[in-house]
């Protein structure tokens, strides 16, 4: 069973404000700062707005489907260790952002600044896991707005943020982090096999 931690904790890595932060914070330097409020306010909303939708319209679609919690659990793991995988390859060669479209609030920033891929599987992996657990579900949607909420105020107060810790540091954040999913999605992987039993649990 999944708890509200682990969900916080995963929906912070790939919906978050630790990547959202410097990647607005690139694309609004010649904006000037009612402009920049404006943007993130749009943004902030088009993707609570999308986020919602996933995670409300694929409700029940996991189990229609015949697919397990088991299966959701290995498929959220494996991908999410992918996306944990570029994210420390960046190291090196560091993601350019997404050119900007007519409307900027769509894309990039809602898409896929703040609405990543892999927060997708991240919200589908829940909602399924979920069931129809009507609790966990409204604790799902919760931690979408709280995490939506962070977004906000973390690109109103972008410029004090960046210039309080740098660039450097959140791209060190990013990586520690993306270590950090990397190890929960192996974990909820060895979980699944367990229960299937294809590995025996270790105990201490």
């Amino acid at each position: 069973m999944i708890t509200i931690g682990f969900v916080f904790t995963i929906f912070m890595l790939t919906l978050g404000p630790i990547k959202t932060v410097p990647a607005f914070y690139a694309m609004t330097l010649e904006l000037a700062p009612k402009e920049r409020r404006l943007l993130a306010i749009k943004g902030t909303l088009i993707a609570t707005a999308i986020a919602l939708a996933i995670a409300l319209v694929m409700r029940g679609t996991a189990a229609s489907w015949g697919v397990s919690v088991d299966d959701l659990r290995i498929a959220g793991g494996i991908l999410l260790f992918a996306a944990s995988r570029d994210m420390i390859g960046q190291v090196s060669r560091p993601s350019p952002l997404p050119p900007a479209g007519k409307h900027p609030a769509v894309t990039p920033l809602a898409i896929p600044i703040i609405i990543t891929p892999w927060g997708v599987v991240a919200i589908l992996v829940f909602m399924g896991l979920a069931g129809g657990n009507t609790g966990m579900i409204v604790s799902i949607l919760t931690m979408l707005l709280l995490i939506m909420a962070l977004n906000l105020v973390g690109m109103l107060l972008a410029r004090q943020i960046i210039s309080l810790v740098g660039i450097v540091t959140f791209q060190v954040i990013g990586w520690v982090f993306a270590v950090l999913q990397a190890g929960l999605a192996v974990e909820a992987i060895v979980i699944s096999l367990q229960h299937f039993g294809i590995i025996r649990a270790v105990t201490p």
